[in-house]
């Protein structure tokens, strides 16, 4: 599964890398909400959420469908800025058309956005509203209740996220983003510096492992557990950059609205694991052989002699287990002298974990 951008048509002159604190914002709050899939900086935001009063909390808690698993469109830029402030940009939240807030935030309060009804569909269609209201109390009794208020009062609705958005901004996150916004801008900035020199589409493609570009069709494609096609002609294409947000990448496509792609400003790409990458770690440990193999050497290096006398097996069959688990950086082969000794890759093993979930879940 994919999610394609198609680059055909599209004027350059319409692409912007944007540094946006309201994105930010939720990307925090996001980590906040997802601890088990922001392993790495989870304890960052419990500080941060420790210093925080019972009721900003509360308020936390209730709101958090909006910036969980599919986040809010309207918490990214829905002008084109490229430097907005956090005011501006909640400005530019309580000045959306009533129904294309509607329609954004019931996509988050639901949790996905295939065959969303429209607004007015919602509003005014006592039928359709049932079905979407029984479609998220089958996912929570919190979602049920915020599409509840949602379809009841929008403004008091949009009211309310703007409020706790001032709130957040008031209680910590204005002191953060004074760093915040140094971080970001550098990563803009050399991004943007990027963009002037090299081709577009193989820039685009960097911001991700999971991406390929593929020339010949004018094609971004994005690992992602989505199956969805973006067509850029005539489409303005935001590039926001985001210190919280992991090595997650987001795109957002919303019609009447900018193309968002969400990237990480400062992961190490080139640490990050490829799909086929854990594929090939799972199954080279996944027969009976290796893993004996694997333990033995986990325990002190040992050449492929010692090993075949420990094992039983002849010293071809040794070699070959080697050959696939060094393929997979699990073994590493020191020479000493006249002799090779096989140890486990401790780093690698000890990361498998932590990089597994970071690849499932990016």
């Amino acid at each position: 599964m994919a999610i394609e951008l198609r680059f055909a048509g599209f004027d350059t002159n319409n692409l912007r890398v944007v540094v946006s604190p309201l994105a930010e914002l939720m990307a925090i709050l996001h980590v906040w909400a997802e601890p088990d899939h922001h392993f790495d900086s989870s304890a960052e935001v419990q500080a941060i959420a420790r210093n925080l009063d019972e009721r900003t909390i509360a308020e936390f808690d209730a709101l958090s469908p909006l910036w969980a698993r599919f986040r809010a469109r309207f918490f990214f830029p829905v002008r084109s800025e490229s430097n907005p402030t956090f005011e501006r940009e909640l400005a530019g939240m309580a000045a959306l058309p009533i129904d294309v807030f509607v329609s954004m935030a019931a996509e988050a309060v639901r949790g996905f956005s295939k065959d969303l009804p429209a607004a007015s569909e919602l509003l005014q269609d006592q039928k359709i509203r049932r079905e979407f209201l029984e479609t998220c109390r089958s996912r929570s009794l919190g979602r049920f209740e915020l599409a509840q208020q949602l379809l009841e009062d929008p403004e008091a609705f949009r009211e309310r996220i703007i409020s706790f958005c001032s709130e957040c901004w008031n209680s910590f996150f204005g002191k953060e983003w004074v760093a915040l916004s140094l971080t970001i801008g550098r990563a803009a900035a050399q991004l943007s510096g990027k963009l002037n020199r090299a081709d577009p589409i193989e820039t685009i493609a960097s911001l991700s492992v999971t991406a390929k570009a593929f020339h010949g069709t004018s094609e971004v494609r994005f690992d992602k557990l989505q199956q969805r096609r973006v067509q850029l002609a005539k489409r303005q294409l935001m590039l926001v950059p985001s210190r919280w947000i992991g090595n997650h990448l987001t795109v957002k496509d919303n019609a009447g609205y900018p193309v968002i792609i969400h990237f990480p400003a400062q992961t190490p790409q080139e640490e990050l694991l490829q799909i086929q990458q854990v594929r090939d770690r799972l199954s080279a440990l996944s027969a009976d052989s290796r893993m004996e193999l694997f333990r033995h050497i986990s325990a002190e290096p040992m050449t492929t002699s010692e090993l075949a006398g420990r094992l039983g097996q002849p010293a071809a069959q040794i070699s070959r287990s080697l050959r696939v688990l060094r393929e997979a950086g699990l073994v590493v082969s020191d020479r000493h002298g006249k002799m090779v000794y096989h140890r486990i890759d401790t780093a690698t093993v000890l990361r498998m974990g932590p990089d597994l979930l970071a690849t499932l879940t990016r």
